[in-house]
């Protein structure tokens, strides 16, 4: 015991050293800290309790040379169900658990999954409520006459007389089986799996800004190219279905425009000019506060004053629009993504840690659905994805020609968006729907479910190795994996979608297959991301680095302390 305490506390330790290495220093924020802090500070008043207990043990048994000694713990209830009560538990276990899954196998015509669950179903019925030791917890058997273990009239004498014989026969049973442990053990992965699910998001959601946004969320430099890769680049570099898609269509044009969502709104229009070139990309906020002002909130169960932040840009003389959703930046997006996908993360982590969990895939979404019917008036207030479907469908109405993007939570809303109303959405580092599609709500808190035809038709994800975030739920048919250059102790530094940004352009390349047009290549690439620094366009001066053209540039955030004393920068610009 006293190896197993030193163990954890090293293992701790290390993973706090671990988690605050160099690559979590730009991606960890103080809540992620102050949770490591917490969690480090439980495992020692653990270790504490346990070495309390270890010392009293030793001073018991001190004087006794070459004793052996056993302890037990014994929990009782106070107040002992009712037969009724417990016939009714047992009904509804069997019910929920065994014959709802069973016939909805059936019903679907999964024969072998069916007979599966079926068998293994039948075994631990069996063993659970034909238990040995349980049995003789609840009666006393002397022969073939059956004495119940508490019956009315016996003797306060009896009943410790029959609790001590109740105690040797079940001492086996303790040693051999894991008794009620199995209940903790959940019970503990449940905690476990909302801590750290709340960790990912809180992790992210610091290093955002207090409202939500941010200056300068990309630093871009003409006159530098990545060349597009020679042999294998992804091959969903361009998504171009139609001929007067979103300008060429290139997976990192909406990678930015997903990114875009974080942007100062006073920075908004200089920042797509950066990009695209002067005014070939337009923000539109007419059409945004015109929708605003007719959406009847109150009919969707949403707040007059929704915190779900959306923007719209266009493409300039043309009827094609792009919806851009806001990811994890704030609290109350922290809430949205708990409650939207908490109950498809527990059930998928149920089915990883029982055997032959995939065999249970195809009903999983009915019991997420279950799950979710118990919060439904809550989940309404947080669906977030009502405004940006209706502001959709209005759109189309208009006759505007829609897409939908966004990264994170902006993501996920942005394929429930896509499936709902039937349009193409393309998210970026985004929680899936595939498990939670019928949990999802319509006008007046009534069900408006989405099929796994319109998720494998109408939306597709970006999702970047160990992202924890896009890991959530089942993914649909169409996604792209693509590389993340964080270190391996960086837990959230591949969901930042700058560097998907600077993924894609380096691999597809920063010049468009269509039109032959170049976008700059962002500083952080080189100075942030470690990758390789872009060759100079032809014609291009190159009498200077890409890196001393970004310090030049951007003197306040990349430049050295002289650079940044000259230019009088503030200590808020650097961050």
């Amino acid at each position: 015991r006293i190896i197993g305490n030193l163990l954890i506390c090293l293992l701790v330790i290390g993973l706090f050293v671990w988690l605050s290495g160099t690559g979590m220093n730009n991606g960890l924020s103080n809540t992620g800290k102050v949770l490591l802090g917490l969690l480090f500070l439980a495992v020692v008043a653990y270790i504490a309790i346990n070495t309390k207990y270890l010392k009293e043990i030793f001073k018991d048994t001190s004087d006794q040379s070459g004793a052996t000694w056993t302890r037990f713990w014994e929990t009782r209830r106070i107040n002992e169900p009712s037969v009724k009560f417990i016939w009714f538990c047992v009904v509804a276990q069997i019910l929920l658990f065994y014959l709802w899954p069973l016939i909805s196998l059936c019903v679907q015509g999964n024969t072998p999954s069916a007979i599966l669950f079926f068998v293994f179903g039948l075994f631990s019925f069996t063993r659970h409520y034909l238990n040995g030791a349980l049995l003789l917890r609840a009666y006393e058997y002397d022969f073939f006459e059956v004495i119940p273990y508490s019956a009315d009239g016996v003797s306060d004498e009896e009943k410790a007389r029959r609790r001590r014989r109740w105690k040797k026969k079940s001492r086996m049973y303790d040693m051999l089986s894991i008794g009620d442990t199995s209940r903790q053990f959940w019970i503990v992965v449940f905690c476990v799996l909302v801590i750290f699910f709340l960790f990912v998001v809180l992790a992210y959601a610091g290093t955002q800004e207090f409202d939500g946004w941010k200056s300068n969320t990309t630093t871009p430099v003409e006159g530098y190219e990545y060349k597009r890769n020679p042999n294998l680049p992804y091959p969903t570099c361009a998504l171009r279905v139609k001929e007067n898609d979103f300008v060429d269509g290139d997976i990192a044009d909406y990678a930015f425009i997903a990114n875009l969502a974080y942007t100062n709104p006073a920075e908004e229009q200089a920042s797509l000019d950066s990009w695209f070139g002067d005014g070939v990309v337009i923000v539109n906020d007419t059409l945004v506060k015109e929708f605003r002002k007719e959406f009847p909130f109150e009919s969707f169960g949403l707040a007059s004053d929704s915190p779900v932040s959306y923007k719209l840009t266009q493409l300039a003389n043309t009827n094609f629009v792009m919806i851009t959703i806001r990811g994890t930046a704030t609290v109350l997006d922290v809430m949205a993504d708990a409650q939207l996908w908490i109950s498809a993360l527990l059930f998928q982590s149920v089915r990883a840690f029982l055997p032959l969990g995939n065999v249970f895939t195809p009903i999983l979404h009915h019991l997420v659905k279950v799950v979710s019917m118990v919060e439904t008036k809550n989940i309404a207030k947080v669906a977030y994805y009502q405004e940006t479907r209706e502001f959709a469908l209005y759109l189309m109405d208009k006759g505007y020609d829609v897409r939908v993007t966004g990264h994170s939570l902006g993501g996920g809303l942005a394929l429930i968006t896509g499936a709902q109303a039937k349009v193409s959405a393309i998210g970026f580092s985004a929680p899936n729907a595939k498990l939670s599609r019928q949990t999802f709500v319509g006008k007046f808190e009534q069900p408006l479910p989405v099929s796994v035809y319109d998720l494998n038709t109408y939306t597709f994800n970006i999702v970047p190795n160990r992202d924890p975030v896009p890991m959530i739920d089942d993914k649909a048919d169409l996604y792209q994996n693509i590389n993340c250059t964080a270190s391996a102790n960086d837990i959230v530094g591949c969901h930042a979608i700058e560097r998907s940004i600077c993924e894609l352009q380096y691999k597809c390349g920063s010049k468009s297959g269509l039109t032959n047009s170049y976008r700059p290549v962002p500083c952080e690439c080189v100075l942030e991301y470690g990758y390789p620094s872009p060759q100079p366009k032809n014609g291009t001066d190159t009498d200077s680095t890409f890196e001393d053209k970004c310090r030049a540039k951007y003197p306040c955030k990349w430049g050295n302390a002289a650079q940044k004393e000259n230019e009088g920068c503030k200590a808020a610009s650097l961050s």
